[in-house]
């Protein structure tokens, strides 16, 4: 059964039953970054639901001072992060761009434009790779305040 089935706009789904969709591996990876977010840039997750085609259903946003680390969108396996990067980051991204894996700096190269604010990108995390990559991306957007 697809996300948006089990937990339609009428249901809000607990924290605890998005790491038990999510399950496998990628939910300890899931409550690591929760966890990682909350000590170093003191966020906490935010239910929003979404009618939006490409990803409908529930899904958290990481936002702190109105500044977006981006919308997580649990799958099976696998959480997926959808992350917009300012035009303005891409001297700090281009310095970090040799620390992430191939995979996910070829992804922010060829990212499209967002309303000509900067890059998008969907980062699909199931693995510690791929998890510590985004941890990177994200210190572009806001340095830890820890």
């Amino acid at each position: 059964m697809q996300w948006h089935e089990l937990y339609p706009a009428s249901r809000q789904p607990s924290m605890e039953e998005i790491s038990d969709y999510i399950g496998g591996n990628a939910k300890e990876l899931w409550l690591s970054l929760l966890n990682y977010m909350e000590v170093n840039y003191n966020v906490k997750p935010k239910l929003f639901y979404s009618c939006c085609s490409g990803k409908p259903g529930w899904n958290v946003k990481l936002q702190k001072s109105g500044q977006s680390f981006g919308t997580l969108y649990p799958e099976e396996n696998s959480f997926s992060v959808m992350l917009i990067i300012s035009y303005r980051l891409d001297p700090f991204m281009q310095l970090i761009l040799p620390e992430l894996s191939p995979a996910t700096a070829g992804l922010y190269n060829n990212a499209g434009d967002y309303m000509k604010m900067g890059r998008w990108m969907m980062l699909k995390i199931n693995d510690s790779t791929t998890l510590e990559d985004y941890k990177k991306i994200i210190t572009a957007k806001l340095p830890h305040t820890k």
